[in-house]
């Protein structure tokens, strides 16, 4: 019985105290001038929300494929396929910095106007009330947004037979994401220019495609005829230079020997 009449008494006590807890908590909500002004505040501010974390995976078809598979190069082109989604997310991260920031500030900015004259017109003791005022601005306070996002990358390759599975995979946090975002504009517009359409466009002249051109032309430059065995070096050439708008196909290749090519320079048939 007596174990029972304490348990009863420390219940009661706890009760009391929640009681006088939450009642001095109103009482400060009611009163306190720090307290509204920090609720104002944040009816004022709007944090950006994003997902935490972006999941993108690619499935390869052949273990070469995996083995040259460039998680980096991945990135890249998910940013050009997607650059509006990517683009957002960074700004939206920007955002919320920035706005952080200021509301920081501006709540530091806000002090108590508590004074001993009025807290005696409350009735409340002003060491007392100091205290429930920082705590619940403290609580009130608004948490911190999301300032940093995880792209999540992810390559991999089944054997046929499904014994042997490969993966490689990279996370890449917003400073790192920014800096592949910027890389990938300048890219972009890198690409545009006339002279990186011509370097990508002599870039397909593979060893495969040049040894098929000298096979179709028997090895033989068309100009003068000239092969091998008469001390010539054989080269593939456009017939529209890929500096006039040629592109690297077969109808517009042929095998012409060194000194024809050389002759020909950049000139239009």
């Amino acid at each position: 019985m007596e174990f029972l009449l304490w348990i009863g008494l420390i219940a009661v006590i706890v009760g009391l105290v929640w009681f006088l807890d939450n009642r001095n908590k109103k009482i400060v909500i009611e009163k306190s001038e720090k307290v509204k002004a920090l609720m104002l505040l944040n009816n004022t501010v709007h944090f950006k929300t994003l997902r935490a974390k972006y999941n993108n995976y690619q499935a390869c078809n052949t273990k070469r494929q995996f083995d040259n598979f460039s998680i980096n190069d991945y990135l890249v082109a998910l940013i050009e396929e997607k650059e509006n989604l990517y683009r957002n997310i960074i700004q939206s991260i920007e955002k919320n910095k920035e706005e952080y920031k200021k509301y920081l500030a501006q709540m530091n900015d806000i002090q108590s106007t508590a004074t001993e004259e009025f807290c005696e017109t409350i009735k409340f003791k002003r060491s007392k009330f100091l205290k429930y005022e920082e705590r619940l601005f403290n609580n009130y306070k608004l948490k911190k947004p999301q300032m940093d996002v995880i792209i999540y990358c992810k390559a991999s390759y089944i054997s046929p037979k499904g014994k042997n599975s490969y993966c490689k995979d990279c996370s890449y946090h917003y400073s790192e994401l920014k800096k592949f975002f910027d890389y990938t504009l300048e890219l972009k517009e890198k690409k545009q220019t006339r002279q990186y359409q011509i370097k990508m466009e002599r870039a397909k002249m593979s060893d495969s495609l040049r040894y098929d051109i000298l096979k179709r032309d028997n090895f033989t430059c068309q100009i003068c005829g000239s092969k091998v065995e008469d001390g010539v070096k054989l080269h593939v050439d456009h017939i529209v230079p890929v500096a006039k708008g040629g592109k690297t196909v077969p109808t517009n290749l042929r095998t012409l020997c060194d000194r024809c090519n050389m002759g020909k320079s950049d000139k239009t048939e």
